[in-house]
């Protein structure tokens, strides 16, 4: 047995805290079409990965993902059935007329917002 430093073995025996920030409904910049399909992609990779986020938090245009006609309903939806928290901007939600469209996870405001991000110990942005 290798024998670590405590501050190592505590890394090793718990996984940090990721939180997913998809502030888009397309990945990347440039041509909305390959934006649209590489998140399409991103997700239902992420959907079949071992490694998962704590929560994914949709703003912005991103709130599309999350709502009634989104292709990528089924790969959000795996993500939640694994345990990732999955929630929406209210404001951005009402701002698009979607708040009664949503269809998968839970609404949220901008306090708990900045509370997830502040907790995690890393933040990937989308």
């Amino acid at each position: 047995m290798i024998d670590r430093p405590v501050s190592d073995r505590h890394l090793a025996s718990k996984p940090p805290r990721l939180v997913l920030l998809v502030a888009n409904d397309e990945f990347g910049q440039g041509p909305p079409e390959l934006g649209w399909v590489l998140m399409r992609s991103f997700l239902k990779a992420l959907a079949g990965s071992e490694t998962k986020p704590e929560s994914a938090i949709f703003v912005n245009t991103g709130v599309r993902l999350t709502t009634e006609g989104s292709q990528v309903l089924s790969d959000i939806k795996a993500l939640e059935n694994a345990g990732v928290e999955i929630v929406s901007c209210a404001t951005c939600l009402d701002y698009f007329d979607l708040k009664e469209k949503l269809s998968v996870g839970k609404v949220t405001n901008m306090s708990d917002t900045v509370a997830a991000l502040m907790r995690a110990d890393r933040v990937v942005s989308l």
